[in-house]
C-alpha cells in the first residue's frame, strides 16, 4: 500500500495539472506551435506497470525537494527526441554532445516552468537538482526511481495539435515513507 492518500493524490494531480500547462506552454514557446497537454494520469507502481516509455526513449530527470519532493521527468520518444534536437540545432545532430546539452537544457525548461507553478501555488519552494540525461535507458531508469520511492506515478503528456506525442512529464512525488514531505 502506498503512504499517499487517495485525497492527496488528488491534490497532487491538480498541482500536476497546472505544472504540465505551464510546462506546455514553455515548450510551444520552444518549437512555435501549439501544444497542449492532457489531463494527469496515475500508475500506481504496484497496481499496474506504471509508466512505460518505449524502448530507446530519452529522459531528463530531477530530484525535487522542498514543499513537494520526489522526482520530476521529462520524457521524450527517440523519433520526438531526434526531430527536437533537429529543429532546435538546425540538423543532424553530431557527436560531440551537443544534442546532449540540448536535451538537458530543454528539460531543464521544462522542468523549470512546471515546478515553479506548483511552487506558487503551495507558496513553498521547490527545487530541482542539476538534470539527469538517460539517453535511450529512460524506461529502466523511471522503472527503478518508482520502486525505490514505492508511489504512484502521475503522468500528463504533452501533444501538438496533431494529436502527436511531443513529451511526456512524469511526477514520482515523495511521501513519509521516503522521508521527505508530500
Amino acid at each position: 500500500m502506498t503512504a499517499i492518500d487517495d485525497p492527496a493524490l488528488d491534490r497532487l494531480c491538480e498541482l500536476v495539472n497546472v505544472g504540465a500547462g505551464h510546462a506546455a506552454g514553455a515548450l510551444a514557446r520552444l518549437l512555435g506551435c501549439p501544444i497542449r497537454m492532457s489531463v494527469p494520469r496515475v500508475h500506481r507502481s504496484r497496481s499496474s506497470r506504471g509508466v512505460a516509455p518505449g524502448a530507446g526513449t530519452s529522459g531528463i530527470f530531477f530530484e525535487v525537494e522542498g514543499g513537494i519532493g520526489g522526482v520530476f521527468a521529462v520524457l521524450f520518444p527517440p523519433p520526438v527526441r531526434d526531430a527536437l534536437l533537429a529543429e532546435l540545432l538546425g540538423g543532424a545532430v553530431g557527436e560531440d554532445g551537443e544534442g546532449e546539452s540540448a536535451l538537458r537544457e530543454v528539460g531543464n525548461i521544462l522542468a523549470s516552468h512546471a515546478l515553479s507553478a506548483v511552487a506558487d501555488l503551495i507558496g513553498a519552494r521547490v527545487l530541482p537538482s542539476l538534470p539527469t540525461l538517460a539517453l535511450d535507458a529512460a524506461g529502466s531508469v523511471l522503472a527503478s526511481l518508482q520502486v525505490r520511492y514505492d508511489e504512484p506515478a502521475i503522468e500528463s503528456r504533452l501533444v501538438d495539435p496533431s494529436g502527436d506525442l511531443r513529451g511526456l512529464l512524469v511526477w514520482i512525488p515523495a511521501s513519509a515513507a521516503t522521508n521527505r514531505p508530500v
